[in-house]
């Protein structure tokens, strides 16, 4: 068993999608190794991180995509590291033996591909057990944590030790904080879009030398995680969706517990009142009125909540608009949703209420708007735990993994769902935007599709982020592969709008990469660049958000392949063209290493509670 949260709900949980209805494909070795040499790997992985933090064969779905039906890479084996200078060391192994890493904090960016790695045979490194919350600061309203600290772990430690502070957390809470953050996820709070509140990493590159970012960079500096800013290059977005380094630590910014707290619920009735909803956001947001990052559902979200789809729609095809419509009206439907929350002293949350009101009554005077406000007993600040589910307490920063059964929207019974997002980014322009969604939605219910049009939109300060979320049956090869063909759909259609998505799956990273096409795809060029410099061995995560080392560019996908088919009766064999990657790394120049950092955690500033 493998055994990855403390709370029995949230392990139970991830068994169930992990392990359900899935089995381990055939055996894949790394890039040019045979099996006598992958044992000797595997054990002087043992030897570094324990027998039992090495997993092989059937444990390896818990470091897989369980998403993937008939995945074409799977790793070779996962290791679990409980510290830096364990990472070091297989980082060394790795450059010596030339293995391909594949880096996850808790590999919960589930539609995004989980744990998975993009080459074949590579070992998964889970940083779970890295689990340490170092501060939790209410003085200066941050926190720094270790990869493998979930959202749920920062919630309650805060609630413990520091009760003044609101984590920001994502729709489903048992992902990592740090993996999160640096794929760019969102959550629910005033400080939701998490890669703004970063302040200060802890990062050991490909050849094992540790470095620190902004102001922690300066030894016992007392502004270690007051300003991100250091001096020169700013080198905290490097490591962003990126296979340079290893983030093993991070500060970041929290929201502190306000004196009141007031969830806002804005519905539409109609498809076409999208272009009105994005034109009030647009407004409040120029205005400085809104304070979170307000989260748009269309009827489909509540939908989902009466049940699996086949219940509530036994006819095959996408819902049609007339029998959506009847629905709606049952049960009280509006076809836009969208809650946002304001904070702070109440006549301050009052008057931007009163201001959200004169907007909308100008721009939408049929639409609905409903509110409720919290405030603390007795003087004191709200308490999160008192907000009724109704109202959005993760806008107040409490976790759960409620939104993990919509994962089975589509599927004939529990366990057997799946999902990919196509998650372009939009500029606030309502006619776009419903132009957009029109299409999206024409596309979606197409006969050789027949997929609803599930949307989770999040707006932040400048820009929208529409998930267009394709559920399936994910033991249906038949449905899992019209489901990567809507995909496709929905991004030939996004190329003609020159719309590109914020984060994807692994299967389409050189793709979505590929949209970003400025002067031949220049800061692709500029990225494998560095990519080069800091990794010559290429064995941080190649392929990661489209970015391969050099040895790998150009048959990568030809790698896969055959990597994928390297089956048990194939021990004992070398793939040739894993052989030849492997002798064009071999050739590249050794990296000479000054003397590395030990990555202790030093600062005498810094408490656990």
């Amino acid at each position: 068993m493998v055994r990855q949260y403390e709370d029995d709900v949230v392990q139970q949980a991830h068994d169930r999608v992990f392990e359900q209805n899935r089995s381990v494909p055939r055996y894949c070795l790394p890039p040019g190794m045979t099996e006598d040499q992958f044992r000797a790997v595997v054990q002087n992985l043992k030897s570094i991180v324990g027998d039992d933090q090495v997993f092989t064969e059937d444990s390896l779905l818990h470091f897989s995509d369980p998403f993937s039906p008939t995945p074409k890479t799977f790793p070779s084996a996962a290791a679990c590291p409980s510290s830096v200078e364990e990472i070091r060391e297989i980082l060394a192994l790795a450059n010596k033996v030339h293995l391909p890493l594949w880096i996850a904090s808790r590999g919960k960016n589930l539609g995004y591909g989980g744990p998975s790695p993009r080459v074949g045979g590579s070992l998964v490194l889970s940083l779970h057990r890295m689990n340490r919350i170092l501060e939790a600061n209410e003085k200066a309203a941050y926190a720094v944590v270790e990869p493998g600290v979930t959202f749920f772990d920062l919630y309650h430690h805060c609630r413990k030790f520091a009760p003044t502070l609101w984590p920001s957390c994502p729709s489903i809470a048992w992902g990592s904080v740090i993996g999160n953050t640096l794929d760019r996820g969102f959550g629910y709070t005033a400080q939701g879009n998490h890669q703004d509140y970063i302040c200060g990493m802890e990062v050991i590159l490909p050849d094992g030398d540790v470095i620190r970012t902004g102001q922690w960079a300066v030894d016992n500096s007392p502004s270690a995680f007051a300003c991100r800013a250091g001096f020169g290059p700013q080198a905290d977005g490097l490591f962003l969706q990126s296979n340079l380094g290893i983030v093993t630590k991070l500060g970041i910014s929290v929201q502190p517990q306000p004196e009141t707290m007031m969830s806002v619920c804005l519905e539409m009735d109609n498809l076409e009142n999208l272009r009105h909803l994005i034109d009030i956001l647009a407004e409040l947001r120029r205005e400085d009125i809104l304070q979170n990052d307000p989260s748009i559902f269309n009827a489909f979200r509540s939908l989902s909540r009466l049940g699996p789809r086949h219940q509530v729609y036994p006819d095959p095809g996408a819902i049609p608009e007339d029998a959506l419509k009847a629905m709606m009206q049952e049960n009280g439907w509006a076809y836009w949703k969208t809650w946002f929350s304001f904070y702070g002293i109440k006549d301050m949350v009052m008057f931007r209420l009163a201001l959200t009101q004169k907007t909308v009554t100008r721009i939408s005077p049929r639409s609905r708007l409903s509110y409720k406000i919290f405030e603390g007993q007795d003087g004191e600040r709200v308490d999160p735990t008192t907000i009724p589910t109704e109202w959005q307490p993760t806008n107040a920063g409490v976790p759960n993994i409620n939104f993990a059964s919509t994962i089975d929207y589509n599927a004939p019974s529990e366990g057997k769902g799946g999902h990919l997002d196509f998650s372009p980014i939009l500029p606030y322009d309502g006619k776009l935007v419903l132009e957009w969604y029109q299409e999206v939605t024409r596309i979606c219910g197409e006969h050789e599709f027949g997929f609803d049009s599930f949307v989770g939109g999040h707006a932040f300060t400048k820009h929208l982020i529409f998930i267009h979320i394709i559920l399936y049956d994910r033991t249906d090869e038949a449905h899992v592969s019209s489901a990567k063909a809507l995909w496709h759909a929905l991004a030939a259609k996004a190329k003609e709008y020159n719309l590109a998505n914020y984060r994807t799956h692994l299967d389409y990273m050189d793709e979505v990469q590929g949209s970003y096409n400025f002067n031949n795809n220049a800061n692709k060029r500029f990225v494998e660049t560095l990519k080069d410099s800091v990794d010559p061995n290429g064995i941080l995560s190649p392929g990661k958000s489209g970015i391969w080392p050099k040895a790998y560019r150009g048959k990568h996908e030809r790698e896969s392949e055959v990597n994928g088919q390297l089956g048990a009766t194939d021990a004992g064999k070398q793939n040739p063209l894993s052989k030849l990657c492997g002798n064009m790394l071999s050739a590249f120049a050794k990296f000479t290493v000054g003397e590395r950092a030990t990555g202790a955690w030093s600062s005498p500033q810094m408490r656990t509670g």
